[in-house]
């Protein structure tokens, strides 16, 4: 269910204006605050005339008086406008202005400018500004701007300039660079712009995570060899952490004691599979260390990484000798204090898969991941469309604007109506990022040929799945558990197999269940085999029945390889010490014929 009001808080610019003229300048700068503070909380996700009436209404009038030279802002506000930026640059793309370059031009020659320019400033502008100059200026601001400024991912990432801009800055560094805002914000999100750049910003969210944990008291570790503790702030039956990692703690379960550490109280965890639970709670920003303060625990095993602020700074103190993490977050954490990422052979790149971690590497048989069989009966719905239907399962993060055009190049080419279905979930939920997203997306790519379907409930979107004809997976950041569920639905998928394992995974799922026809390597090939099955009725009915023919209960979830990950960290308990003294980088890998 939305948690959004009917109407927008009502802005009345003659009241505005009269406080501006009357110098009455905080209670005006607290007006702004609370209009945007509602869009930052409220999201729309439909606009007619009168909402963009008073969306006009409301920008034009704030960024009038925003720039007038004697309009100062507060001290005690600053920090609440520098977390509003994304908001703020959301609802001027929705305005008939669209971007503040104009207004930013107007104040770079003002004095006393700096945060204003920090507030207005986002991923939206085509004027450019020195991030550096920023940095040295007021480090305090410019940190908090540089991680409000990062957000733009969630809906941001089709627009070119974005895009671009999002590049840049996560490529940026300098020795006043800390993070303390919402590291999960650039820990995260910087996953899915290229593919490089989050490699340089994980470093400095990691060192910044160290700094902090450096300060605070040390960790008492008497490790007991049966005792290993989990973190997630994922585990939950419907989570796709949960539903690819199950059958892996299922397997510790046999012949060690867990403890389960809930990140945050936002969900409900599945706690059958542990001796022990308790919840981690956020004191004064740090998560809560009472629970690992004084520990008995041999090994710390983070099914996911990069999803919170709090799993960022524990993955980031050493809490036992030996801490492991799995592809949940499918990405290197590239520096957090982690000794071992558990990967899947199968997966990875045959030469140096190495090279895509920081941490050692071990490769066990298969995919390292299982999944779990879909908690969804088929109930054969069809289309409600003559339209060839491509179903596209996709966070909107994953729709970033490189693969937006060479979706436009597919669209192009094609020869009979069709109707591309983004399942974006509830990712562009917050701070109204989702309208400026549906707007560039139908731009690029064509209102009548583009369904965007948001916020549907497991077995909705499961449902509304059936009826497509085809499925697309995306790149560079493609899927896993929604490869899984169009494989459940016998649809089939094209995928773009890259370097990666979260650009592999959906690959080696294909093959499983023979269909490596539908596996392309370069966007040639991925448009040529999207062309074939969209244009060629017979064809993609004959891979159709091939997926219907597969035994996926005994290929794709199969649970048979969880013992290979019981075997795995027995390996690592018994020879740590010998690892972590070797000079080579090469990945551990487990036998296929390994014994527990």
């Amino acid at each position: 269910m939305d948690n959004t009001p009917a109407l927008p808080p009502p802005i009345d610019p003659q009241q505005w204006l009269h406080l501006y003229l009357g110098g009455r300048h905080a209670e005006l700068s607290q007006s702004f605050l609370t209009v945007f503070e509602h869009f930052k909380e409220y999201s729309y996700f439909s606009i007619d005339r009168a909402f963009q009436y008073s969306i006009d209404r409301l920008v034009h009038t704030f960024l009038f008086l925003f720039v007038q030279p004697d309009f100062l802002l507060p001290d005690e506000h600053a920090e609440r406008y520098l977390l509003l930026n994304r908001t703020i640059a959301n609802l001027v793309a929705l305005s008939s202005t669209r971007t503040t370059d104009a207004c930013l031009e107007i104040l770079r020659a003002q004095p006393r400018n700096f945060l204003k320019i920090l507030t207005l400033y986002s991923p939206r502008n085509s004027v450019k500004f020195d991030r550096r100059a920023f940095f040295d200026t007021g480090a305090e601001a410019a940190v908090c701007w540089y991680s409000a400024y990062a957000a733009a991912y969630y809906g941001g990432l089709v627009n070119q300039t974005v895009w671009e801009n999002l590049r840049e800055h996560f490529h940026f560094q300098h020795p006043a660079l800390k993070i303390t805002y919402n590291p999960h914000e650039l820990f995260f999100g910087s996953t899915y712009v290229d593919g490089v750049c989050d490699r340089p910003v994980k470093e400095v969210v990691n060192r910044s995570a160290q700094e902090t944990a450096r300060r605070l008291p040390a960790v008492k570790n008497a490790p007991r060899r049966d005792h290993i503790a989990v973190v997630s702030a994922c585990w939950a039956a419907a989570h796709s952490v949960y539903r690819n990692y199950y059958a892996y703690v299922k397997a510790l379960k046999e012949k060690y004691r867990l403890t389960f550490f809930q990140v945050g109280r936002h969900y409900e965890a599945e706690a059958s599979l542990f001796d022990e639970v308790r919840v981690i709670d956020l004191i004064n920003g740090l998560p809560d260390m009472s629970g690992f303060q004084e520990n008995d625990f041999q090994v710390i095993y983070y099914p996911e990484i990069g999803m919170t602020a709090q799993g960022i700074f524990l993955a980031n103190r050493r809490l036992a000798p030996i801490q492991i993490c799995s592809p949940g977050h499918s990405v290197s954490t590239f520096g957090a204090e982690i000794d071992y990422f558990i990967s899947g052979a199968d997966v990875e790149v045959p030469e140096s898969p190495e090279r895509n971690y920081s941490e050692r590497l071990v490769l066990l048989p298969g995919m390292g991941v299982i999944h779990n069989r879909p908690n969804y009966e088929i109930r054969g719905l069809k289309k409600n469309t003559s339209d060839l239907v491509i179903n596209c399962s996709w966070q909107c993060q994953k729709l970033n604007y490189p693969f937006v055009q060479t979706l436009k190049q597919l669209l192009d080419c094609v020869a009979r109506p069709v109707r591309l279905r983004l399942f974006v979930g509830r990712s562009a939920d917050r701070s109204n990022d989702f309208l400026p997203f549906y707007r560039d997306v139908t731009r690029q790519l064509g209102s009548g040929r583009v369904e965007v379907v948001r916020g549907l409930e497991y077995s909705d979107y499961m449902a509304a799945m059936e009826g497509g004809d085809l499925s697309l997976d995306s790149y560079h950041f493609g899927g896993c558990n929604t490869v899984s569920d169009t494989l459940f639905l016998r649809i089939p998928i094209i995928t773009w197999e890259g370097s990666k394992w979260y650009n592999r995974i959906g690959s080696q799922m294909l093959r499983i269940v023979g269909i490596p026809e539908c596996i392309a390597t370069n966007q040639r090939q991925y448009l040529d085999i999207a062309l074939k099955l969209i244009h060629d009725d017979e064809a993609r009915e004959a891979v159709r029945r091939t997926v219907l023919q597969a035994d996926l209960d005994n290929s794709l979830y199969s649970t048979q390889d969880a013992k290979y990950f019981l075997a795995a960290v027995d390996y690592l308990i018994a020879n740590h010490e010998r690892l972590r003294r070797e000079p080579a980088r090469q990945p551990i890998r487990v036998p296929r014929d390994a014994e527990t």
